[in-house]
């Protein structure tokens, strides 16, 4: 068995680099997300009520297909 020795410092911020690059690959997107969304939903990415977002679609200024509305994200 062969030892090594390692400084705790730099095997910490190596740990810690490690901890970030699980986060982000745990809030990535692998599948491309849907093209429409719910009323609700929309309304919560876009910080707006779901009544604003009703209004928007009367006023023909958001698509819409069947009850859903096009993801502002795509």
């Amino acid at each position: 068995m062969q030892m090594i020795a390692v400084d705790a410092a730099a095997l910490d911020r190596l740990h810690d680099k490690i901890d970030r690059l699980e986060q982000k690959l745990d809030a990535a997107h692998i599948t491309p997300p849907p093209k429409w969304i719910t009323v609700a939903e929309y309304a919560k990415r876009v910080g707006k009520t779901e009544g604003t977002v009703r209004r928007w679609v009367r006023e023909g200024s958001l698509e819409r297909k069947d009850k859903l509305v096009a993801n502002p994200d795509v």
